[in-house]
């Protein structure tokens, strides 16, 4: 299967390390130039904040990664391959993980991407499976899971992505899993339990010391991040009367059996 990896020109240390990873995986590895943010000219830019949903503060990293995703995207659904493989530069893999690469029998006949990077943090997942390989199950993905690092896509579904989001610019993990923006909605996205893959930035004994660039470029557009904004008055009551009721929806999901809310932990490979 080939993995189509993102790196940035400047990114060669990171280039090296993953190549070493993906031989390990057996992984026919096509690298994918990612778009350095920093070189995009202001009038691009302003075009590309323009075509946001003004949820998100959208830096020069954060509108680079979206590009690149899209490039990812364009070369899967050219490909000749059914399934490929998105990473990105940073991404861990389990000592497991080898066979999902050896094989494509696994993904369910709907699956248009199967999500396999846990980003720690609790999601809501179909409590049903919809098969197994190995030690992963496959569970329906029902609400926003970020991060981007690495995820199965199909390639007809690839096609769809581009089309979705041509005259759209939002962080590429939010189009891609937030079914709040129009797009993951439209889809038919699993998620692997537990994930196979993980971000350097998560682990800690194993990290390389990689810093997430884009983390870092979020981190200097928190304070003028909508999506961290600060509510006041009505729109805090309303705000806290929506989180009421999410929380008696949860209950409800869980107690009929429908959705299970979890984090997805990290395959180890050490038997968990």
């Amino acid at each position: 299967m080939k993995c189509y990896l993102i790196n940035l020109d400047r990114s060669s240390d990171r280039l090296k390390w993953f190549a070493g990873n993906a031989d390990a995986l057996g992984v026919d590895l096509v690298r994918v130039a990612a778009i350095d943010g920093r070189t995009i000219p202001p009038a691009e830019k302003h075009h590309f904040l323009m075509a946001g949903s003004g949820r998100y503060a959208m830096g020069s990293g954060e509108i680079g990664c979206f590009l690149s995703h899209r490039a990812a995207w364009l070369a899967v659904s050219a490909g000749p391959d059914q399934w490929a493989f998105v990473a990105e530069d940073d991404v861990h893999f389990s000592s497991n993980a080898k066979t999902l690469f050896d094989r494509s029998d696994w993904f369910p006949p709907d699956a248009d991407i199967v999500k396999a990077e846990t980003h720690g943090q609790k999601t809501e997942v179909s409590m049903a499976t919809a098969g197994h390989v190995e030690r992963y199950q496959l569970r329906l993905l029902r609400s926003l899971h970020g991060g981007s690092g690495g995820y199965f896509v199909n390639r007809k579904a690839a096609g769809r992505l581009l089309e979705l989001s041509q005259n759209r610019c939002e962080p590429a993990d939010e189009l891609l899993f937030n079914p709040t923006l129009g797009v993951a909605d439209r889809l038919k996205i699993y998620q692997l339990d537990p994930a196979p893959c993980i971000q350097d930035f998560l682990l800690s004994d194993q990290a390389v010391g990689f810093e997430s660039l884009l983390e870092l470029d979020r981190a200097k557009n928190a304070d003028i991040d909508p999506a961290r904004r600060k509510y006041h008055g009505l729109q805090k009551f309303k705000r806290e009367g929506w989180r009421v009721l999410k929380i008696i929806r949860r209950l409800i999901l869980r107690l009929t059996g429908v959705s299970v809310f979890k984090v997805i932990p990290f395959d180890t490979g050490n038997g968990n």
